[in-house]
């Protein structure tokens, strides 16, 4: 197989290129098309987002994450700025690498609606409080462990906080 030697200028482009592959700040995890998340965000609702060119859980996340942002985009869609937010919240969620729609249903009904919120918990008492909550609704068959939920907790205190309160 023959090798490759990147010389001058390309070499420092792949450099270039790899650095910001790997330190890219926010946390690029679980993201989907809007239409692909229906037990997180409603087909009409997509539909609605769709109309105001809004395609994936990113991009909601990005033109939802600040109240004036939801208006806007509540204008554009439809959907009323308290529904936007509720959505971007899940979307915040969706940043956490390994969390995705089942996990962000089993926080909600343990209580957790955003990263905000999740760092503030410690794992053991969010694991009784995840594993009480599942028993209940039955949202997932296989809930997180402790363990996973420490690193879910630490990886959301690396993100940087972009959902804004306020409807």
């Amino acid at each position: 197989m023959p090798k490759f030697h990147l010389t001058g200028p390309v070499r420092i482009a792949a450099a270039l290129a790899l650095a910001l592959t790997i330190g890219s700040g926010a946390a690029r995890a679980s993201h989907y098309a809007v239409a692909d998340v229906p037990r997180l965000i409603t087909p009409e609702q997509a539909r609605k987002l769709h109309k105001a060119n809004v395609e994936t859980t990113e991009q909601l996340l990005e033109k939802a994450a600040k109240p004036a942002d939801r208006k806007t985009l509540a204008k554009a869609s439809g959907l009323a700025p308290a529904e936007l937010y509720a959505m971007a919240k899940r979307c915040d969620l969706l940043r956490i690498k390994g969390v995705g729609t089942e996990m962000v249903l089993l926080f909600e009904a343990a209580g957790i609606t955003s990263t905000a919120e999740l760092i503030k918990r410690d794992a053991a008492t969010l694991t009784t409080a995840v594993l009480n909550a599942n028993k209940t609704a039955k949202i997932s068959e296989k809930p997180p462990t402790e363990p996973q939920l420490a690193d879910w907790i630490e990886q959301a205190k690396k993100l940087p906080q972009v959902v804004e309160a306020g409807k």
